[in-house]
Formats: structure tokens, C-alpha cells, sequence
């Protein structure tokens, strides 16, 4: 029996956390499962079993009566069992950051869930309509391409939805049903159009559209620099009208003029005044070529990489910090992905992506080419455990936390993942880069390496991030945006009561186009990956995935 389960047993606690790296370690010995002592704790009301490689949970969990909060986020939990459906006094169920594809029909079971959080799967539908006092509901990062269905009743409980992230292209007007509803998030998904009756969810405060391709131009302008207010505001007065029902029915006219599409002089206009552009190149006779391996895909199996050409870095400090601060936001600490950048013009030959047992692996990690030399993946990561286990200590905390959470991600793994050239290795993923390749104030041309063992959806909204912030770190906004707000006039003392009633159909006349002190264009080529048998894998980006931002002018092209 493991030490944290008889320490709970003995003392009939009714609390069980199990994380860190020795857990990870009990789990893999297990073979991904828990103690089944676990599981005759009956009077358990909380488990807590995070950042681990836990990949299933046993049918007996049924026996665990009491438990009203089960929280399993960051494992790699791919099915649950149908028994998770008799767990009738649950209320809190954290399941993010695992690779969910569906849910077990008896999940309906669960009467007194009252909290769910199913973010950063790979969810592709959903019908939670059984989940009768659901409240808050995080759904962010899946793969939906509609809203779920959700209880709808005499009773009413639901007041939070996430829904960020998605590939959602519309909003159902069943979501009007939701009487409660004050947040509802639906920021970075595919909708085009944003219906009036979305204006009768009564008690919504906030509402997030951000990051959607929305036709509707000064409806895009609101989203991105006003209120949920004076959206809701906009919507109920010019959002879009489905169509009725009849043959004739023209739907260039449906929206009131507001959001239909704009006719081809109109978007050629739009595309005059991009001032920010991602121009995509095919893949050139110079690029280096890429090997994926079955060892690679079975460690860590994805893998993004395109070229930045003529990208000079006018300020390496602040390039630097962009990657780390994508490392602790769109990465979430590395846990979702890992972004590595690289020198072009120092990479030798062709590049292979390859996984194999830590000891057989040297680099010279960044940083350390003076002070260490080169070493094996073994040693490094042993090191760095080392480190982690100090300030850990020092912290007086139970579980490894900031930057070295990370390092649980390959406890007690057999083979690390790496990107090697034909002279050294250049990337250990999700630990380090080379230090023969990293980029200095000389660099030109860059290739951009993402790696996931989460997903390849995360792998390119990190990629789709990054480019758009490289695009935008040297350029400031003249116009619209931000800065047209900080220059708005501010109203005398004895008219900001007579100001603040201005509605929102105003507000938007006065938001002026987003204009930056110059134009600049992003330059990406195309990276192919090879399979182990040299046939073609995949390429990258291909069409649609990069996707540009309407509220920044940002415009992607293929060349």
C-alpha cells in the first residue's frame, strides 16, 4: 500500500492528494494505475491526483460513495470507466489537461455535479443536457465544432460557460434557455456571425468574442476594445437575423446589411489596408529536410516546424521574453507544449526528430556550453530534478511548482523525445535547446520548432501565437486600438453624466480603424516532415492553419 493511502487509511482521513515525481514513478511501475487501495476508501469525500502519468482510472471508483470532488487534471487519462456514472454525490470533477475523446453515456448519471472542467482535451462533441444542476462549465481548448447541449429546465443552474478555443461556428439559440447565464466565453473559435437572440440571455455580464472572424466590422471593432455591455448592446439592435424558413428567402439581406458579406470591392479594400501580413512560401530546394521516427511518435508524437526568413532581431532580450512568457501562458508551463527557436543558419544538413533512452543522448544545453560542456539527457535531467528538489525544499511546498513543473512530464520515462541535425542534437523537448544553435542579434533566418504529447491542436495555436507575436514586436499602434482610446477626448466635468449614456451603436462610429506606425510583412516557408520510410508525413502550415486576426488587420496569405 502506498505511504499517502495507509497514512489516509489509518487515520480516516477523508482527504487523499497523491503528486510529485515519486507518485509518477509508483504509477509507471503500476502501469498508469493507481494503488487499488485507493479504491477501498470509501469514505473519501476528496482525491486529488494531478500532473502525473496516470492514463486510467479503474471501474472500482464506483466504490468510492462519498467523493464530491474528484480532481484528475494534467494526467493522461484517455477513457473513463462507465462506473464514474454512480459516483452520485459528486460535485466538483476536474478532468483538464488529459486526452479525452468522448465521455461514457452513464457520465449523465452524475445529478449533483455541479462543477466541470474538461478543458484542453480532445473533446469533439458533447451532450450534457442530463447534468441538471451543472453551474460553471470550462470546455476551453477541445475540438468542438458546436455548443454542447445543456439542461434545460423549470430549474435553472447554469451560470458559467467556457468555451474558448474551440472550433465553434455558431451560437444555437437553445443558449437563450439558459436564464442564469451571466459568462459566457467563446473567444478564439470559427463564429462568423453573432445572432440577435444571443441579446435575451437576461443575465449575461460578460460575453467574449475575441478572436473570432467576425463579418461584421464594427462589431469586431466593439468586441476587441468595449464592455460586454455595449456588445450585448450592438447585438440586440444590428446583430445577425437567421433567415425564415422559405425559398426566397435572401440571405445577403438577412443580417440587415450588418454582417453579410461585404461585396469584392469592398474586401479588396480590406486587403489595401493590411498593413501586417503573413505571407506562407512553399517549401524551397534549401530547406532542411525532416525525418519523423515510430520511436518519436511513441515519446512525444507531435511535432511543428516552419522557417522564419529575413527576420532580423532588433531586440534579442525582448524576443527571449516572448518565449517565455508563451512557455507560462499559451503553453500553460509547458505542460501543453514547448516552443524551441533556432538559428537556421547554424543548423547542419538534414534534421531528424527521434526518441531513445536518456543516456544515449548528449547535448550541449543552452547556456551551459562553458560551464558544462556536453552531457547526456540522463545527467541533465537528473540535474535538473536535483534543482527542483532544492528549491522545492527551500520553498517548503509539497510538489515541484513554477518553472520545473514541467519535469514531471518525463519521470520515469524509458526514451526522451529530441530534434538532432546531422552534427549534434539541437533540441530535448520540453527541457532545452542547444547552445550551438540559439539565436543571437545576428540571426536572419529562424526555424520554429512546437512539440506536444498533449495534442497537435495545441501545437499550432502556440505556433499561430508566436508568429503573430514576432509580427507585432516591433510595431506600435498610431490609430484605433489602444491608442485611439488613450487619445479620445475626455468629456468636462459637468457632460460625463450626459457622456455615459451613450449608446452603443455610438461608441462603435467612434472607434476608429486599428492603424500602426508602419507596415510589416512576416515571411514563413513551408517545413515537410518525411515518415521513417522517407515518405511524405506532413507539411506545415498548410492552408487554414494559419488563421490571422481580423481585430489586429493581421492577413495571412499563401504564396
Amino acid at each position: 500500500m502506498w505511504p499517502e493511502v495507509e497514512a489516509v487509511k489509518s487515520e480516516n482521513r477523508r482527504e487523499l492528494k497523491l503528486t510529485g515525481a515519486s507518485v509518477s514513478e509508483r504509477i509507471v511501475k503500476n502501469g498508469g494505475s493507481l494503488d487499488d487501495a485507493v479504491y477501498q476508501l470509501s469514505a473519501l469525500n476528496l482525491l486529488d491526483v494531478n500532473d502525473t502519468p496516470l492514463d486510467r482510472i479503474s471501474p472500482r471508483i464506483d466504490s468510492l460513495t462519498h467523493l464530491q470532488s474528484l480532481l484528475l487534471y494534467r494526467n493522461k487519462i484517455a477513457q473513463l470507466p462507465a462506473t464514474i456514472g454512480q459516483l452520485g454525490e459528486l460535485k466538483v470533477l476536474d478532468l483538464s489537461g488529459n486526452r479525452l475523446t468522448e465521455l461514457p453515456g452513464e457520465f449523465g448519471k452524475l445529478h449533483s455535479l455541479t462543477t466541470l472542467n474538461l478543458s484542453f482535451n480532445q473533446l469533439k462533441k458533447l451532450d450534457l443536457s442530463a447534468l441538471d444542476r451543472l453551474s460553471v462549465c470550462n470546455l476551453s481548448g477541445n475540438e468542438l465544432v458546436e455548443v454542447p447541449q445543456f439542461h434545460t429546465g423549470e430549474v435553472h443552474h447554469l451560470t458559467e460557460v467556457n468555451l474558448e478555443k474551440n472550433s465553434i461556428v455558431a451560437l444555437p439559440e437553445e443558449l437563450t434557455r439558459q436564464q442564469i447565464l451571466r459568462v459566457l466565453n467563446v473567444g478564439d473559435n470559427k463564429i462568423e456571425q453573432v445572432p440577435k437572440y444571443i441579446a435575451k440571455c437576461a443575465k449575461l455580464k460578460e460575453f467574449n468574442l475575441k478572436g473570432n472572424p467576425l463579418k461584421d466590422k464594427r462589431l469586431l471593432k466593439l468586441v476587441d476594445q468595449c464592455r460586454s455591455k455595449q456588445v450585448l448592446d450592438y447585438v440586440e439592435k444590428n446583430g445577425y437575423q437567421p433567415p425564415k424558413q422559405t425559398p426566397k428567402e435572401n440571405p445577403s439581406t438577412a443580417s440587415n446589411g450588418q454582417q453579410a458579406s461585404p461585396p469584392n470591392g469592398a474586401l479588396e479594400k480590406e486587403q489595401e489596408e493590411a498593413q501586417l501580413k503573413i505571407i506562407v512560401r512553399k517549401a524551397t530546394a534549401t530547406a532542411p529536410k525532416v525525418t519523423f521516427t515510430q520511436e518519436a511518435r511513441s515519446a512525444r508524437p507531435h511535432i511543428l516546424l516552419c522557417i522564419v526568413r529575413s527576420f532580423p532581431i532588433a531586440n534579442l532580450k525582448k524576443f527571449l521574453q516572448l518565449q517565455n512568457t508563451l512557455h507560462d501562458t499559451e503553453c500553460n508551463r509547458r505542460q501543453l507544449a514547448t516552443i524551441a527557436t533556432h538559428d537556421l543558419a547554424k543548423v547542419k544538413g538534414a534534421l531528424r526528430y527521434h526518441a531513445a533512452p536518456p543516456a544515449e543522448i548528449e547535448i550541449t544545453a543552452l547556456g551551459s556550453a562553458a560551464a558544462q560542456g556536453k552531457v547526456t539527457a540522463e545527467q541533465y535531467y537528473a540535474d535538473l530534478c536535483h534543482q527542483a528538489e532544492l528549491l522545492r525544499k527551500e520553498k517548503k511546498r509539497n510538489t515541484y511548482s513554477g518553472v520545473h513543473k514541467y519535469i514531471t512530464l518525463l519521470t520515469a520515462r524509458e526514451q526522451f523525445a529530441y530534434l538532432s541535425d546531422e552534427e549534434k542534437v539541437i533540441s530535448l523537448p520540453p527541457l532545452t535547446n542547444c547552445d550551438e544553435t540559439k539565436v543571437s542579434a545576428t540571426t536572419t533566418d529562424l526555424l520554429l520548432e512546437v512539440t506536444s504529447s498533449v495534442g497537435h491542436g495545441p501545437c499550432v495555436r502556440v505556433m499561430n501565437v508566436l508568429l503573430e507575436r514576432m509580427l507585432l514586436m516591433d510595431v506600435e499602434v498610431v490609430s484605433g486600438g489602444v491608442a485611439g482610446a488613450a487619445t479620445e477626448q475626455h468629456p468636462a466635468a459637468g457632460e460625463r453624466k450626459k457622456k455615459s449614456k451613450t449608446n452603443a451603436k455610438e461608441a462603435a462610429e467612434r472607434v476608429a480603424t486599428v492603424r500602426y506606425d508602419r507596415a510589416v510583412t512576416l515571411t514563413v516557408e513551408q517545413v515537410q516532415l518525411y515518415d521513417h520510410e522517407g515518405k511524405p508525413h506532413s507539411v506545415f502550415p498548410g492552408k487554414g492553419d494559419l488563421c490571422g486576426d481580423e481585430t489586429k488587420r493581421i492577413v495571412v496569405e499563401m504564396a
